[in-house]
């Protein structure tokens, strides 16, 4: 699905090259953005590729909303802020409550890009980032003790992409991003006692987005 809305927004911008609204990228421009294919589901997502294991228990993916603003012409900051908790309880056959599991998670990705010269309503950009992801999962069985597990990501990264003017104040815009990624994890039991602990990174483009920006105005 995202290699197809990609190869959609790489069809798209190349027909609509001189036509539809006008880049703003004057100093002091403010935009909502928002990632159209999301991280793992259809919505609205963090921009990022952020994801971690809580616990060794399988990904984590942390899904928020971001914004951008002009710093001075053709200069941009980006940020995106994720918070998710969520909460699940297991029951058996009888209806009796089992496992109740509750997952909290946080991140934030700042990123500073650079604007080239547009071709028509399309703005090319390129840029670095930072990703910074925590998540905790505990599980709290109806009798027995409790485990619990947490996970952080830290990473590097470098973008490049293209922000087409769909209309005035409306924007889509399609990027790579080449990031270096650190990520740690932890299994404790009830106890306070460390039962599993993995840590590995990762080099490579990570993840391409699809995104709308709605512009604010200076």
């Amino acid at each position: 699905m995202k290699r197809v809305l990609f190869a959609l927004f790489l069809v798209v911008i190349s027909l609509n090259l001189t036509v539809a609204g006008t880049p703003m990228t004057d100093q002091g421009t403010k935009a909502l953005s928002f990632a159209i294919n999301g991280l793992g589901t259809f919505g609205v997502g963090s921009l990022t590729g952020s994801s971690l294991y809580a616990g060794g228990t399988g990904p984590y993916y942390l899904i928020g909303a971001g914004g951008k603003y002009y710093l001075s012409k053709d200069m941009e900051l980006r940020g995106v802020l994720t918070f998710n908790m969520n909460s699940e309880q297991d029951k058996d056959a009888t209806g009796a409550n089992t496992d109740k599991i509750t997952t909290t998670g946080f991140g934030l990705s700042p990123a500073l890009l650079w604007h080239m010269p547009p071709a028509g309503a399309v703005s090319p950009y390129w840029g670095a980032m930072v990703q910074f992801g925590y998540a905790k999962k505990t599980d709290t069985p109806a009798s027995g003790t409790e485990t619990s597990g947490s996970g952080t990501t830290f990473g590097l990264g470098a973008v490049m992409g293209a922000e087409w003017f769909a209309w005035d104040g409306v924007s889509f815009n399609a990027e790579y991003q080449l990031t270096f990624n650190t990520n740690s994890q932890s299994v404790v039991n009830g106890a306070g006692t460390t039962i599993d602990k993995t840590s590995y990174t990762n080099f490579g483009i990570s993840s391409f987005g699809v995104g709308i920006n709605v512009y604010l105005g200076q």
